[in-house]
Order: C-alpha cells, then structure tokens, then sequence
C-alpha cells in the first residue's frame, strides 16, 4: 500500500466545495473532548485502548474550525460492527477508509449540517494514529509553531472563505513539513 501523508485528501466528499469558519480558542472544547470520551468508553468498552484529543481545538490559544477531532486507538478497525451500530443509533454517521486505508471515521453534525466532531478510528501501532499524537503534541509544547500554523490558518481563510479544500490545499505543504519536524521531535522526546 502507497503510504498517504497525514494531510493528504483521499475522499471525493473532502474536495466539494463549502463553507468552513475559524473561531477563537474555548476551553469549552476541552469540556466537549471530555463529554465524547465518556461516550466513546462506553461504546467501544475494552476495545478502546486509548482517546485522545487532537487537531487545532486541542491547542490553547490558536483559531480552529469548531470541530472537535478525537483520536481512538482499538485493537482492530475491522472488528466493529456492533460499535458502528451503537454510533448510529447516537446520531453519528461514518465512513470506512475516510483518512486512510484501515482507518473509520465517525462524525456528527448539527440540524444546519455542520460537523461538531470528527471521531477518527485507527488500531494500535498505526503511522496515522502516531501523526495525529506528535503533531498535536509538538504544536501544544511549541506555542511559536502554533501561532505560525494559526497565522497561515486565518491566511487561507480570508483568501477562501467558501472553498473547504482550496484551504486544505494550502495548509497542505506546511504541515507535510510539519509532520516530519514532529516526528523527529517526538522520536528525541521518548528515547
């Protein structure tokens, strides 16, 4: 399998067009992460090894889009049928390999079709679930990174404030360079 980088698009739904807002950091995300997690522990019970919040909302004090992302490490991605069934029935909707080969991803909106959360689903020892921890790790200890992938977020914002993936294009070479940076940091930080 083609290793896909961390921030690659791989979806058809990833490249339609839409709307997409930045907001000033809350601890209420924070409050929110705590909320899922609790769910999550209760859906996934001895299946979930490991949750954990990631992506912009994790990190003080920068813009993000209002969506919390949340990491769940299982054992398995194929083994779960009766989860996938337990999200549905929570008002979640999923899809299977949305992020990557192996992965699932679980999301909900609000009544105006706005995404609230982005649950992503990968097993224990993947590179993706490694990428979501270091570089959320690396930007929350390095708050001068932060404020740079901040600066570029609102950048691309104000030039496509209605092209979702004209703005993920341009965050793409960044955080590429980004991700390489974090994993050398974090393979210094836990050796």
């Amino acid at each position: 399998m083609k290793e896909e980088h961390f921030f690659d698009e791989i979806t058809e739904h990833k490249k339609k067009k839409r709307p997409y807002s930045l907001v000033s950091y809350t601890t209420d995300w924070n409050d929110k992460f705590e909320e899922i997690k609790k769910t999550l522990e209760e859906v996934f019970r001895g299946k979930a090894m490991k949750i954990v919040h990631v992506g912009s909302t994790a990190i003080p004090e920068i813009k993000a889009k209002p969506i919390v992302d949340i990491l769940l490490i299982v054992p398995d991605v194929q083994d779960l049928v009766e989860e996938k069934e337990k999200m549905v029935g929570l008002g979640y909707e999923y899809q299977d390999n949305y992020i990557q080969e192996g992965t699932t991803t679980f999301w909900k909106s609000e009544d105006n079709d706005q995404k609230t959360q982005n649950i992503h689903v990968c097993f224990e020892g993947s590179e993706k679930a490694r990428h979501f921890i270091e570089v959320t790790s690396y930007l929350k200890e390095h708050p001068e990174k932060a404020k740079e992938y901040e600066d570029l977020k609102i950048k691309l914002n104000e030039q496509h404030p209605n092209d979702y993936p004209a703005y993920r294009k341009g965050k793409n070479g960044y955080l590429k360079e980004l991700e390489v940076i974090a994993k050398e940091w974090w393979k210094a930080k836990t050796n």
